[in-house]
């Protein structure tokens, strides 16, 4: 069924394996439940919510691909790229190099900031090739599996989740935080602009 419907298989989630790979829980987890809280709290009674979630792992490695993390709305996209460019991605379409995600946190501005305009945009950071990032996926996955691995092992599993998600070099952090600086900028000039 080609690569997108594989990365979508194994990413997206789900509820049915406590033992498994990206299981969602069975209830709100704490971080979720802050979140929340988080985004009530400064966002209730706002008029405008702009929200950059970043993300690294998939993609070319140090470029920052722009994600339409909104609901799957023409008119949200369209105001997130009038916001962040033309270049802002969706996944809705199979644009993007993220799979289709179900219960991203972003989605809950919605939820928790009633009548506001919400615009949200996911920056995803490439690091490694996508079959890295899932070998260390599954090995860190594994490794919470099976407790009683060796303290070598420990640390190459360790290492590779790092290396999977954080390319520890000065030009990928420059790349990140120059492309990381720019869409702030957007953001807080789009909201100005109100």
């Amino acid at each position: 069924m080609g690569h997108q419907a594989f990365q979508a298989a194994v990413t997206v989630g789900q509820d049915s394996r406590p033992d498994g790979l990206f299981f969602s829980g069975t209830a709100p987890s704490w971080s979720n439940r802050t979140l929340r809280e988080l985004v009530k709290r400064h966002g209730a009674g706002r008029r405008r919510v702009g929200w950059i979630d970043i993300h690294t792992g998939l993609g070319p490695s140090g470029h920052g691909e722009k994600i339409f993390a909104g609901r799957d709305d023409a008119a949200d996209l369209a105001r997130a790229r009038a916001w962040y460019g033309a270049d802002v991605v969706s996944f809705y379409d199979g644009g993007s190099a993220s799979a289709a995600v179900q219960g991203s946190e972003v989605l809950c501005a919605y939820e928790e900031c009633p009548g506001a305009e919400i615009t949200n945009m996911g920056l995803e950071y490439g690091t490694v090739p996508f079959e890295a990032v899932l070998h260390a996926l599954r090995g860190a996955h594994w490794l919470e599996m099976h407790p009683d691995a060796s303290a070598a092992l420990r640390a190459q599993v360790d290492r590779a989740i790092r290396d999977a998600f954080y390319t520890d070099t000065e030009v990928w952090k420059g790349m990140i935080l120059g492309q990381a600086r720019v869409a702030i900028l957007q953001a807080v000039s789009a909201l100005a602009r109100a």
